[in-house]
């Protein structure tokens, strides 16, 4: 009963991203029985994305992971700095979850939709996080749109709000060193999670079991927002 609830046999999955989450993710779904193909860091460009599902034609499980992150002063925060974020973080975002629609709305199975998200997108984190917080807050806009858009073609689309897991560090160049609530270890009632304790929350929505759970945002974060 637990695996045709859980597991993910004859399911086709691509997982984007080169983080730690990511790779847990796609760790599992492997262990769940699906044939899972790992980008890490493709191109997200209409070109890019459309060469990376030509791979992938009976693709059942999108999982996006793909992100740019970093907190900035606001005085030093510049448009193309801006811009590079919401690239990935919203018009990637949109390109992956697009062309995933396309291909299985071609193969007629229908599927899900995974976001990676962050708490930082409903709730300041980090000092500095203008770009990547409103940048987040698009990915779950996108992930509430395809939901409705989708569901009558059986694709459910949800997220996962990340939240209390240290997983990668801040990209090279950064000015600015992470402060804020998100550093304040009182402000983690479970204290740290790893990139496993999501893994099994994406394992759920990509299974059986999350047949009916569509257009969520399902935080991760070991109460923090409760501390």
């Amino acid at each position: 009963m637990l695996d045709s609830l859980y597991g993910l046999s004859g399911k086709n999955a691509l997982i984007v991203g080169a983080g730690k989450v990511p790779h847990a993710i796609a760790s599992l779904f492997e262990t769940a029985g699906a044939v899972v193909v790992h980008a890490q860091e493709p191109e997200l460009s209409e070109e890019g994305v459309k060469t990376l599902f030509d791979g992938t034609p009976e693709l059942d499980i999108l999982v996006n992971g793909a992100v740019v992150t970093g907190p900035w002063p606001v005085d030093e925060l510049s448009m193309d700095e801006w811009d590079r974020v919401h690239a990935t973080n919203v018009r990637g975002a949109f390109l992956l979850m697009r062309q995933a629609v396309r291909t299985m709305r071609a193969h007629g199975r229908g599927g899900r939709l995974i976001n990676l998200s962050t708490i930082g997108s409903v709730h300041p984190v980090l000092h500095g996080n203008y770009a990547y917080g409103s940048s987040r807050a698009g990915t779950n806009a996108l992930t509430r749109q395809f939901a409705l858009d989708c569901a009558a073609d059986g694709i459910a689309s949800n997220a996962i709000l990340v939240g209390a897991i240290p997983s990668d560090p801040f990209p090279a160049g950064c000015p600015m060193p992470p402060t804020g609530p998100g550093m304040q270890p009182e402000r983690f009632p479970m204290g740290h999670g790893t990139p496993e304790d999501v893994a099994p929350v994406a394992l759920m929505l990509a299974s059986a079991a999350g047949r009916y759970i569509n257009g969520q945002a399902i935080v991760v974060d070991g109460g923090f927002q409760i501390a």
